[in-house]
């Protein structure tokens, strides 16, 4: 885990003296990060197609904690006065909670993304497993929930891991979508 917190702190460190912005280094650490799990993503979702189980549903988690875990003690070691972020012009300090709940409020709409596609018409050869409106609505809640206490610089990690999840599956499933179609 210590490795974990080094590199990732190096990387924020060297992604903040070429942005010039916290906020957009998380962003652009988030996504090398979510670049660097996608393979690992892939295979589990292959997984998961041929079991129609969702066995390998926690090796995305346990891979992703520690890097939340790293993200998260990084941040906490910026100096409070430098953490500001052009992103999120309404909040004083990223180490701060967000005073408006905007960030976990936007973490919980696009949580919402990905489980809506079993119900798109494009989606609908693939049988997706519908996941339920109560669970959706759930799933949403514990994302706002969650995010609400934390530094609005994990609030900006969860908001851009969801949006590249959102497309990510998007392109898995549109590629799917376009091989049946094909057939």
């Amino acid at each position: 885990m210590k490795q974990v917190i080094m590199l990732l702190g190096r990387l924020m460190t060297w992604l903040y003296m070429h942005t010039g912005d916290y906020g957009i280094a998380i962003v652009c650490l988030t996504v090398f990060v979510k670049f660097c799990l996608l393979p690992f993503q892939v295979l589990q979702r292959r997984k998961v197609d041929v079991q129609r189980a969702g066995t390998g549903g926690c090796l995305m988690l346990l891979l992703t904690l520690p890097v939340l875990t790293g993200l998260y003690r990084t941040v906490l070691a910026v100096p409070g006065t430098a953490a500001v972020s052009r992103l999120c012009p309404w909040i004083a300090s990223l180490l701060a909670r967000d005073p408006y709940g905007i960030l976990p409020a936007m973490s919980a709409i696009v949580q919402l993304i990905p489980q809506s596609y079993s119900y798109l018409s494009f989606f609908r050869k693939l049988n997706l497993p519908k996941t339920s409106k109560g669970r959706m609505l759930s799933s949403a809640v514990m994302t706002l929930l969650i995010c609400l206490p934390l530094p609005s610089a994990v609030g900006i990690y969860y908001l851009t891991s969801g949006i590249f999840s959102a497309l990510e599956q998007a392109v898995w499933n549109g590629v799917r979508a376009y091989r049946l179609r094909m057939v």
